[in-house]
């Protein structure tokens, strides 16, 4: 009887195991991969994140694909959570939800930085402050010229406007908006009165 039950228990348990992989254990999936292609990364690298996980990107790569697996039905978005140096990359088909097939349609395009800067005319005392967006500097009395510190990428828009005017003179902006192109921008003008 020892002998028997020593033989059967083996096969039993292999029993086992194959009727719960026939219902479905292991074999159906639930999620899909999330990928894409990326252009313009000649240098530094990239860091993507989905809202779940992040990959890095190397410099030259084409193509890119998340770690782990989005499940069928939830939502995704993926961002750019650091860029390289001298880049400036944007993300594009970027959020959704997943559904039964694998999404490799996100497409990530990075374009070289340029400086942003211009000229001053008659700025004679302290408290001008610029910005581009959330990037901001604020010239010296009698500085004759300004550079952002924040470099903006090519093809992206730029739009410098007064945050503060300096004591005692009111300052405008002339051709403070536009897109930047493949060289750094000089042409910005800052009048003051």
């Amino acid at each position: 009887m020892n002998t028997l039950s020593s033989y059967l228990r083996p096969l039993c348990l292999i029993a086992l195991v194959g009727a719960l992989s026939a219902c479905g254990g292991g074999s159906s999936r639930n999620d899909v991969s999330l990928s894409g292609n990326v252009t313009g990364l000649t240098t530094g690298s990239l860091t993507l994140s989905d809202g779940y996980s992040t990959v890095v990107i190397a410099t030259n790569a084409t193509t890119y694909t998340f770690p782990y697996r989005v499940i069928i039905g939830a939502a995704y978005a993926v961002t750019v959570k650091a860029q390289p140096a001298d880049l400036s990359c944007s993300v594009a088909n970027g959020t959704g939800i997943a559904g039964s097939s694998d999404i490799n349609n996100v497409q990530v395009t990075c374009a070289p930085n340029h400086t942003l800067g211009g000229t001053i005319t008659n700025l004679t005392t302290n408290g001008l402050v610029l910005a581009n967006g959330s990037d901001t500097v604020s010239p010296a009395a009698n500085a004759a010229t300004f550079t952002f510190p924040v470099k903006v990428g090519s093809g992206f828009a730029y739009g410098v406007t007064i945050l503060s005017q300096p004591t005692g003179q009111t300052c405008s902006v002339l051709n403070g908006a536009g897109y930047m192109g493949s060289t750094d921008l000089a042409s910005v003008q800052i009048v003051c009165s």
